[in-house]
C-alpha cells in the first residue's frame, strides 16, 4: 500500500474495489458502510486504469477523500496485477494522482480478511466460540484466497497469502485417483486447481473419466445446483468431495496461522451453498490434523454470507489506515 493515510469524517466518499478474476466490484463508502456499488466483468478491460475510469463515470462521483483497490492477485509496494489477467495493473503512486487521493492496492483476501472481526451475518459451522486470537480466511471463486488476520495493540493486522497455489495435497485413496487424472489434464495441479469455480467444473469432469460415465459439460452454478438437490449421484459426490477438499486446504490454514479465534470462508461459492456445507464433509476434514486434531476441534468456522464483504473489507482498510495516522 502507498500514499498518506486519511481518516474519513462523517461526509467523507472512499472510492472502494473488489477486482477478481471473474467481476470487478466498485463501490461508494463512508463512516456508515457502502452506499453505491457497480459490477463490471472484468475481462472487458485491457488496462487498469481504463476499469477504474469506467467505474468512477458509473459511480457519478468526481472526487473522493480516499480510496483502496483490493485486487486478486499478490500486491507488493502498492503495486498489484490481476493474476488470471495481468496486463490489469495497478499502481498506487500512479493512481494517487489519478483520482486525487490517497491510494491503497492491497491483495483481495488482505481485505476480506479485515472484514473477519466485524462480519454479519454468519453461520457458524462446528467448533466452539473461538477467541480475540489469530483468524484466517479462505474463500473459493475464481480463485482461493487465504489470508490471516493478527491481533495488535491498536487493532488487526492482515496477512496476504496466495497458498491456494501451493500443491493440492489428496487425503483419500480416492483423491490419489483423481490427482493422477487431473496431474494428466493439466500438469501442475494446487489447491486452487480444484477449490474454486473453475476447479468444481474440472472436479466433475475428474469423477466422471473415473466413473467411466459421460461427462456433461456444466457450469459451476448447475453443478452446484444438481449436486445440492441430489439430482445428479455425479454432481452431488463432485460437491461432496469438493467440500472436503476445502475442508482440508482450511484445517491446513488454521494449524499454519494457529487460528485460534476462527477460520472464516468467503469468495463467492461457499456462501451461497450455507445449507449444504454443515452436512457436508467440510467439518470432519477440517477437523483431520492427526495429532492437533484436538487442537483445531474447538475451532469455529463462520462462513460469511455478505455478499459486500470484499468491498466492505477495502473500506476497513481505510478506515484502519485512518486510526493508525489518527
Amino acid at each position: 500500500m502507498t500514499g498518506s493515510a486519511v481518516r474519513l469524517k462523517p461526509h467523507d466518499r472512499a472510492l472502494v474495489a473488489d477486482i477478481g478474476a471473474t467481476s470487478a466490484r466498485f463501490g461508494v463508502g463512508d463512516g456508515n458502510g457502502v452506499v453505491r456499488q457497480v459490477t463490471f466483468a472484468t475481462g472487458d478491460f485491457s488496462v487498469g486504469t481504463e476499469l477504474l475510469a469506467a467505474a468512477v463515470d458509473a459511480l457519478e462521483a468526481d472526487a473522493f477523500h480516499a480510496a483502496c483497490l483490493a485486487v486478486a492477485g499478490p500486491a507488493l509496494h502498492g503495486r498489484a496485477a490481476v493474476t488470471k489477467h495481468p496486463e490489469l495493473q495497478f499502481d498506487a503512486a500512479e493512481l494517487n494522482g489519478v483520482l486525487g487521493c490517497p491510494v491503497q492496492v492491497v491483495n483481495d483476501f488482505h481485505a476480506l480478511a479485515m472484514m473477519a472481526p466485524v462480519a454479519e451475518p454468519v453461520r457458524q459451522v462446528g467448533g466452539g466460540a473461538g477467541d480475540d486470537g489469530v483468524k484466517a480466511v479462505i474463500g473459493p471463486g475464481s480463485g482461493l484466497g487465504m489470508a490471516g488476520l493478527i491481533p495488535a495493540a491498536d487493532g488487526w493486522r492482515p496477512v496476504a497469502s496466495e497458498g491456494g497455489h501451493a500443491d493440492l495435497a489428496p487425503g483419500s485413496p480416492l483423491e490419489q485417483e483423481l490427482l493422477g487424472v487431473l496431474q494428466r489434464l493439466h500438469g501442475h495441479v494446487c489447491w486452487e486447481t480444484v477449490v474454486s469455480g473453475p476447479g468444481l467444473v474440472r472436479l466433475h469432469q475428474a469423477v466422471a473419466e473415473l466413473w467411466g460415465a459421460p461427462a456433461e459439460v456444466l457450469t459451476p452454478a448447475q453443478i452446484s445446483a444438481l449436486g445440492m438437490n441430489v439430482e445428479d449421484p455425479l454432481c452431488h459426490q463432485t460437491l461432496d468431495i469438493f467440500f472436503g477438499l476445502l475442508g482440508s486446504a482450511a484445517g491446513n490454514l488454521a494449524l499454519t496461522f494457529c487460528a485460534t479465534g476462527g477460520l472464516y470462508i468467503g469468495g463467492g461459492i461457499v456462501p451461497q451453498l450455507a445449507d449444504f456445507a454443515p452436512t457436508s464433509a467440510l467439518r470432519r476434514r477440517f477437523e483431520e490434523r492427526g495429532e492437533l486434531s484436538g487442537y483445531v476441534e474447538p475451532i469455529p468456522i463462520y462462513l460469511m454470507l455478505d455478499p459486500l464483504s470484499g468491498l466492505k473489507g477495502a473500506l476497513q482498510c481505510i478506515l484502519a489506515a485512518g486510526r493508525e495516522a489518527g
